[in-house]
């Protein structure tokens, strides 16, 4: 595994997301990654290809109480 994979599996099993500073920080952590756009109000798009991030950005906002519904597109690449 990478060293990104394994820091991010450690923070997993660290965090109950009882401290909600914390979860906001966090939160902020993936919004500022570049990864995310915030398109209006209502929509953000966060692009990435690891299931446990699409998770753990879930997590966050449900924690936060901020309603939202995740949906999946994947793309395929032919050689």
């Amino acid at each position: 595994m990478s060293f990104s994979y394994d820091i991010k599996q450690e923070l997993n099993k660290n965090s109950n997301l009882a401290n909600k500073e914390i979860v906001k920080y966090e939160l902020t952590g993936y919004f500022i990654s570049g990864n995310t756009n915030i398109i209006n109000e209502k929509e953000i798009k966060f692009s990435t290809e690891s299931d446990y991030n699409i998770n753990r950005f879930s997590k966050l906002l449900a924690n936060l109480d901020i309603n939202h519904k995740i949906e999946v597109s994947r793309k395929n690449i032919y050689n």
